[in-house]
């Protein structure tokens, strides 16, 4: 995941699920961005004892940013609020299938669920760590996904955008 890390993003939500999900050995939760939450998450890293699969990357360069996206199964976000969630079309340009709660504004204009992605309603937390589970034991469903990002991503293209806009000032 990547954001802004302040209370309203929800990083200790993202890392108590991942703390929480089963048969996760071979996997690794990076966490990137910075803020005030720095500290508290680093502790809570601490407590539940995941040192060894949870990495507060700190603030990355957009130079550097692709190391990261190119080497991603899943992208995850916990936010409470957003406008619209660049990170979720900048993590499917990449080809991630992404996963996020259902808040009012954004995530449905980007995440089609069950086809490149999952929503979870009434942050479920439970339903939350059974979608991750169930998108990381099936590297299929992952490619499907993936694949599946590039027909939503055709919606936010410039061109199709430029379009609407003209239709709409007409």
């Amino acid at each position: 995941t990547m954001s802004r890390l302040d209370k309203g993003k929800r990083n200790d939500e993202i890392i108590r699920i991942f703390s929480k999900v089963k048969d996760r050995d071979n996997w690794k939760l990076y966490i990137l961005g910075d803020g005030e939450e720095y500290e508290h998450l680093k502790s809570l890293i601490k407590e539940l004892n995941l040192e060894d699969s949870v990495y507060l990357e700190g603030y990355i360069s957009k130079e550097k940013l692709p190391d990261y996206l190119l080497n991603s199964s899943i992208f995850i976000m916990a936010s409470i609020t957003e406008g619209l969630p660049m990170v979720l079309l900048e993590a499917m340009s990449y080809g991630i299938p992404c996963i996020a709660y259902e808040i009012p504004s954004g995530v449905n204009d980007i995440i089609e669920h069950n086809q490149n992605g999952f929503i979870v309603k009434n942050r479920n937390e439970e339903e939350y760590r059974k979608s991750l589970e169930k998108l990381m034991k099936d590297s299929t469903l992952r490619k499907k996904f993936g694949h599946n990002t590039n027909k939503k991503l055709e919606e936010f293209k410039k061109e199709t955008v430029l379009k609407k806009w003209y239709s709409i000032l007409k």
